[in-house]
């Protein structure tokens, strides 16, 4: 294992974001990285760059990784650059999903069914 900043006062920052499953991948990716390179704080001489990170229950799963001249920087760039991607990614029509559960009943006995109506008990 190397670490390449070891020595180095700049530090990588990484913002995770989940978009919504059938959201078009290059234009999330184009996004992202145009967000990166406009932020102020975000070094210039190392180009943002951004990761398909996986397929998750609710969301396709990014990263956004850019790098900042100093360690006490990271809290307030992660949140401007969070706020950023939410407003261009609304002007993009890009959707940021809430986690979704589908709940299957297969079967429910003559009792539940009446409770779960609002009907009083049989006999």
């Amino acid at each position: 294992v190397v670490n390449s900043v070891y020595g180095d006062p700049v530090i990588r920052l990484r913002v995770r974001v989940g978009v919504a499953y059938g959201s078009d991948t290059d234009l999330v990716r184009r996004v992202l990285l145009e967000v990166g390179r406009a932020h102020p704080r975000v070094l210039g001489t190392r180009e943002p760059d951004v990761l398909f990170l996986d397929f998750g229950e609710s969301s396709l799963d990014f990263e956004l990784r850019v790098w900042l001249h100093e360690a006490a920087e990271h809290p307030r760039v992660a949140s401007e650059l969070r706020f950023a991607i939410d407003r261009a990614f609304r002007e993009h029509g890009i959707e940021i999903p809430f986690p979704q559960r589908d709940l299957h009943v297969r079967s429910v006995d003559d009792g539940a069914a009446r409770r779960l109506r609002g009907e009083p008990p049989a006999g």
